[in-house]
């Protein structure tokens, strides 16, 4: 068969599979309209395949106490969070190591590290924590790295039918990086929420500061973890500068230059 031929045909199947079952709808906390690959249900039975995973290759902290500290702060936050179509569960995961760390899967999964709790003062910084979890939940950002990284799929595999090798290990790299890594923008909407359910919650969004804070410290100290749920640390001040703004309700003169300095 024609290469040309075979090429256009692979092409075509792959963005018909890419785009097969997309669904759009308005995401009332981002205030946008949004293109996914997965509607609800499915994204909860993805959410559940993987938390399976998690639990039996992670060891699950079953303490009492801190289990209902954790998960009575998880429903005070789930109960002003934009979403609530999700049943959503915490657990604590109980790490030899010395870890700040931190994810949530889709469908609302919250998984935090014992060290990580140990390491807040109060309520208030743990409620920092879930809210970022939750506003990750809240506004997909996992399942658009998926998304993106099975457009990168298909782009890899398009690559290597016309040959180029380097081009398809390239795109790779990167289906990698979008799959493993939360984006800078990502970091700053979950931040954003997660004051914003601190607020209505009943909590001091001012602890949102305090907590990465925590984390910039503990980074600084520890130097780069590429496994680490907080790789995204060389944000943290300019993270730290808009949770502060929004806590405050307007920009101070500190924030501002942390803003620019960052942008640049």
């Amino acid at each position: 068969m024609n290469k040309r031929l075979l090429r256009s045909r692979w092409s075509l199947a792959m963005t018909l599979f890419f785009f097969t079952g997309c669904t759009t709808e308005y995401n009332t906390a981002l205030h946008r309209q949004e293109t996914l690959l997965y509607d609800d249900e499915k994204e909860k039975n993805l959410g559940a395949s993987v938390a399976l995973s998690v639990e039996k290759t992670m060891k699950i902290d079953t303490e009492v106490d801190i289990n209902e500290r954790a998960e009575k702060i998880l429903k005070k936050m789930v109960a002003v969070c934009d979403r609530q179509d999700l049943v959503y569960t915490i657990r604590v995961i109980d790490d030899d190591k010395d870890v700040m760390n931190a994810f949530s899967l889709p469908g609302g999964y919250v998984y935090i590290d014992k060290g990580l709790i140990d390491k807040m003062d109060n309520d208030d910084q743990l409620a920092a924590v879930i809210g970022h979890e939750v506003g990750h939940v809240v506004a997909k950002h996992a399942l658009k790295r998926l998304q993106g990284a099975y457009g990168a799929t298909i782009l890899e595999g398009a690559a290597m039918a016309s040959g180029s090798g380097a081009l398809a290990a390239g795109i790779g790299l990167t289906a990698s990086s979008i799959f493993f890594q939360n984006s800078r923008e990502d970091e700053f909407e979950a931040d954003s929420l997660g004051v914003k359910y601190m607020k209505l919650a009943g909590y001091d969004p001012h602890q949102m500061k305090v907590m990465l804070s925590k984390v910039l410290q503990y980074q600084m100290k520890q130097g780069p973890q590429p496994m680490s749920y907080w790789r995204t640390h060389p944000y943290i001040p300019q993270r730290i500068a808009r949770v502060d703004a929004q806590a405050n309700g307007k920009n101070q003169f500190q924030d501002y230059l942390n803003l620019t300095g960052e942008d640049k």
